[in-house]
């Protein structure tokens, strides 16, 4: 499962058509549950944006269901939000707090537009794309649209939603419930608490979290590091801080076996996986950029237990900061890796709203890694076809970092400031990263050949 621009995704031809979720304005009712931490702070942002403000900012998902009818799909994509009341609840900001209201499962419908058949797969992809852009926004409900595409051979459902409702992991679930729903032709309703809970939660605990942690030492040393900001990719951009378009890139670092022989060496060296490909980050800092140390925001999944199979937006930031000494080994740097993510701050102490009030500023990640083991999401695992998407989008000179693991190995997907300095300067660092970890695989291999008697 790769993460990628919808406008760099592969789209099928075929016909067209459009779900948007809809209900009555008699059906919603005031919820007093407080919203999560992040998700006010991303409702708070939009709304201070303006309405005027068009650049889009969602996320989705895109999957194979095979040859089902439209009656099926309804049904499916229905039952789906019904079962999560968190898709069919909203905020709207005003001075003093946001409110929070919600729908009753059965309140919800679907209005099913049918926009036509369209011979090639580009023109699909931009039709889809301006409906995104206009229908999975922070300020109006709903969040989350669908379009699908009837093909020769099988449907593709494309899933559209505001960034802020929902993450990597959440992605990842989508395409094994919606099929598991299509399969089984309704929901099973199993009782369980969602994000709406957690928000509510959330406060209460941040509440009592210590304001002058050791947490709060670790971020002000790495902005200390980094000139009192966050850290910058240790390559040059060509880029300002003035937005620009942001461009995407993607490539296999390790297939399946070589991904095996990784996690051994990884788990050798005292680490995981993740930090094992953090060590190779590290160590590709240090030999091409000739940099001390690997200073980054790391994002990670910190969905408790309890919340495993709720849609929700779950993600703690993270300092990260790996020395990197000339000559430096990876078993030395992944052992430093993992220490570095033995202390990461699991739950809602993480969250950036509770960042940037812990350290009395907002925080603005500039060069962010992020890792999600796809194998491990809550119900059926999504398909190697299986594609999470990304809407296009205008930044400053940042650089995200994606890494997947999955069932056929671990790949990269990026995104970074539009500009031939930039693409030069992360498609080298990329690559360096993966002569790390060849090597890594190699010596390996080496060594878990018997020696000769």
């Amino acid at each position: 499962m790769k993460f990628t621009e919808l406008g760099d995704s592969s789209v099928p031809a075929g016909r067209l058509v459009f779900w948007t979720p809809t209900a009555a304005a008699s059906a919603w009712a005031d919820d007093p549950r407080a919203p999560a931490l992040v998700h006010e702070h991303h409702v708070r942002a939009a709304a201070a944006r303006g309405p005027r403000h068009v650049d889009p900012a969602w996320v989705g998902v895109s999957f194979g269901v095979g040859r089902v009818s439209r009656h099926q799909l309804g049904s499916a994509f229905s039952a789906w939000l019904r079962g999560h009341e968190h898709l069919r609840s909203h905020l709207v900001p005003t001075r003093e707090r946001c409110v929070r209201r919600t729908l009753p499962a059965s309140a919800v419908t679907l209005r099913r537009e049918d926009i036509g058949d369209f011979a090639d797969g580009a023109s699909v992809r931009r039709q889809i794309e301006a409906f995104f852009d206009r229908g999975a926004a922070p300020l109006a409900w709903p969040h989350m649209v669908f379009a699908t595409v009837e093909g020769a051979d099988e449907v593709t459902v494309f899933a559209g939603s505001d960034h802020g409702i929902v993450d990597g992991y959440t992605l990842a679930m989508i395409p094994g419930q919606i099929r598991g729903l299509l399969l089984a032709g309704r929901a099973e309703h199993i009782p369980a608490p969602t994000f709406l809970d957690f928000g509510a939660e959330e406060r209460s605990l941040v509440d009592r979290l210590p304001m002058g942690s050791e947490h709060a030492d670790h971020w002000r040393t790495l902005l200390c590091d980094a000139h009192d900001r966050t850290p910058a990719f240790p390559l040059p951009l060509g880029a300002s801080e003035v937005p620009l378009a942001q461009r995407s890139a993607y490539r296999w670092l390790l297939d399946e076996p070589a991904t095996a022989r990784f996690a051994a060496a990884s788990r050798h060296g005292g680490g995981s996986t993740a930090a094992g490909l953090l060590a190779c980050l590290a160590l590709a800092a240090g030999k091409i950029a000739g940099e001390r140390h690997l200073s980054v925001v790391s994002l990670a999944n910190t969905r408790p237990e309890r919340w495993r199979t709720a849609p929700g937006w779950f993600v703690g930031l993270h300092p990260v900061r790996i020395a990197t000494a000339p000559g430096a080994v990876f078993t030395d740097t992944v052992a430093l890796a993992a220490a570095e993510l033995r202390r990461r701050r699991p739950g809602p102490g993480s969250s950036l709203p509770h960042i940037s009030r812990m350290l009395r500023r907002e925080i603005h990640p500039r060069f962010v890694v992020s890792y999600l083991d796809v194998r491990r999401v809550a119900g059926t695992p999504p398909r190697q076809e299986d594609t999470m998407l990304r809407s296009r989008i205008h930044g400053p000179a940042e650089v995200y970092v994606w890494l997947t693991r999955s069932d056929r190995g671990v790949h990269v997907s990026t995104r970074f400031p539009d500009t031939v300095v930039a693409r030069a300067s992360v498609e080298r660092f990329l690559l360096a990263a993966a002569h790390a970890a060849a090597r890594v695989v190699d010596s390996h291999r080496a060594q878990a050949v018997p020696a000769p008697v």
